[in-house]
């Protein structure tokens, strides 16, 4: 397993996604999906960033 942050955050985005498969309950798949999606944009944010930051160097 990785030491990078960004991989660790790719492993919690499909883990809610996994986990709001097997809810019966449609408030929590929603919360899930939600995470998992709020997850996706702060992890592209970040791997934006983390690009420019290179082509800077």
């Amino acid at each position: 397993m990785s030491d990078d942050p960004l991989d660790h955050m790719r492993e919690r985005i499909e883990r809610c996604r996994r986990l709001a498969q097997y809810i019966n309950d449609p408030r929590t798949t929603a919360a899930l999906l939600e995470m998992a999606e709020d997850g996706e944009k702060d992890l592209q944010r970040l791997k934006a960033e983390r690009a420019q930051r290179s082509e800077k160097s």
